[in-house]
């Protein structure tokens, strides 16, 4: 993790803590002027040692306020938030280690940091791989995803889209939301992985949500007549708080978290997160 982004999150976290400007629905920031997209497609099949290690980590602020005769669209900073102000932290970290044994993967990154409407997302990955142990060799990796947002209050009339919303009341309130989701892999010896993640950080209207979705699954090798072997753990959770209109007191809070561990046998693991924030407009 960079330092800017520990500032960042320690930044949404004190504003959380002591300014109590929060809210259970997520006001996304908007794309910058120059967008970027790429993606990596990995395909390895191989018998021997194996180190792989991916990650994304993307912080981006927007505002609208006007000052001395134009519009401020904002900036990265490490003071609070102004009014109209949004910033969205995005973390993806995936990583794999083997001491040896035979090993099949097909690994597919995507990002794009074009503002995305529902089912559109800044930020997909998919993962398959099939691992065989040789000679006591086993395999160990840990995937992590994180989606900070957090906003002052803006007036509800700049924003709305869709002509049926209700205007009352009158504003879109501050709001500071946290969700995460990691799995971990250890002294994993036969079987299959597969792993999907998307997430959406980056919108322009309001009706569209932040999102973060997450899905992996453990199962036997279809060339093997025996489970899965090793441990593989799970750990989702969000931490949401929010006001109302203009006020700096928190109005809501809801912490939640769901944690699971399997070791041995595996015929069957699958774990899948789903999750959204956004107004109803």
């Amino acid at each position: 993790m960079s330092i800017i982004t520990k500032i960042f999150i320690i930044l949404i976290f004190v504003l959380c803590t002591n300014l109590c400007l929060l809210v259970i629905a997520d006001r996304l920031p908007s794309e910058v002027t120059e967008n970027q997209i790429f993606t990596i497609d990995t395909e390895i099949k191989a018998v021997g040692i194996l180190s792989e290690e991916s990650s994304v980590d993307w912080i981006i602020d927007y505002q609208r306020l006007y000052v001395n005769g134009s519009y401020d669209y904002g900036h990265i900073h490490d003071g609070k938030l102004n009014r109209t102000e949004s910033i969205a932290i995005l973390q993806w970290d995936d990583s794999l280690r083997s001491s040896g044994g035979s090993i099949a993967m097909g690994k597919k990154i995507a990002y794009n940091s074009k503002n995305k409407a529902e089912s559109r997302y800044n930020l997909q990955t998919e993962k398959v791989l099939t691992y065989r142990t040789k000679e006591g060799s086993h395999l160990s990796g840990g995937e992590s995803w994180s989606l900070d947002v957090a906003g002052n209050w803006d007036y509800k009339p700049e924003y709305i889209r869709c002509v049926f919303a209700d205007n009352d009341p009158d504003y879109f309130p501050a709001f500071c939301n946290i969700v995460k989701a990691d799995s971990t892999l250890l002294n994993f010896n036969t079987g299959q992985l597969s792993s999907r993640g998307v997430a959406r950080s980056v919108t322009y209207y309001t009706q569209y949500p932040s999102a973060l979705n997450y899905l992996i699954a453990v199962r036997p090798d279809s060339g093997m007549n025996s489970p899965a072997m090793g441990t593989i753990k799970t750990d989702f959770g969000g931490s949401i708080m929010e006001a109302r209109n203009r006020s700096n007191n928190a109005s809501a809070t809801n912490n939640w978290k769901d944690t699971i561990s399997v070791t041995g046998g595996i015929e069957k693991f699958q774990k899948k997160l789903m999750y959204e924030s956004g107004f109803k407009v």
